[in-house]
């Protein structure tokens, strides 16, 4: 064999292992999947939050006029808003980590999951007049999520505790602004 020849094969092996190399070892990952949205709103469009609870509830309303919340029951106070954003931004959309179900679910199942006495019935009202409804199921075994389900949807939906504890929190502490002390 003469040296031409054999430089000319050892050319094209490196070819082609540069080729193979930057097709096996270039290749795009994988796209993440998109996480699920139990719904998702813009949170400037939100101006009547209700949550009910088995014993309590609690309703706050955009008062347009002078740009801040209210309480419906005007004895609670001044409404933090700082507190208010967070519970905003939280009602916007919140994303699951898992879709439990995507068809309608038995009575039952509904019942096992915590809807036949949910935890929290949430009523959101958007600047367009449209309402929705969430319902906030028992938290998980394992209490890493809260099972949750939109009322216009049959899916259930697997969200994160805290999201599920800070809409419990919405009624059991109130977001109710903090005096502040006189320091002179």
């Amino acid at each position: 064999m003469s040296f031409k020849a054999t430089g000319l094969l050892v050319a094209m092996l490196a070819v082609l292992a540069v080729l193979g190399y930057y097709t096996v070892f270039n290749k795009p990952a994988p796209a993440a999947p998109t996480r699920p949205f139990v719904y998702s709103f813009a949170m400037e469009n939100i101006v009547d939050i209700d949550v009910r609870r088995p014993n309590a509830s609690l309703r706050v309303v955009w008062d347009e006029g002078n740009s801040v919340w209210k309480f419906a029951d005007a004895a609670l106070g001044e409404v933090d808003g700082g507190r208010m954003n967070g519970i905003r931004l939280l009602l916007s959309g919140p994303g699951a980590n898992r879709v439990l179900f995507r068809s309608a679910p038995s009575e039952a199942q509904l019942a096992d999951y915590g809807f036949a006495r949910p935890l929290a019935d949430i009523r959101i009202k958007l600047k367009d007049g449209s309402a929705h409804r969430v319902l906030l199921g028992d938290q998980t075994p394992d209490g890493r999520n809260y099972y949750t389900k939109s009322d216009d949807s049959a899916t259930i939906y697997l969200v994160d505790f805290t999201w599920g504890n800070e809409i419990v929190r919405f009624v059991t502490e109130p977001p109710v602004k903090k005096a502040t002390g006189d320091n002179s």
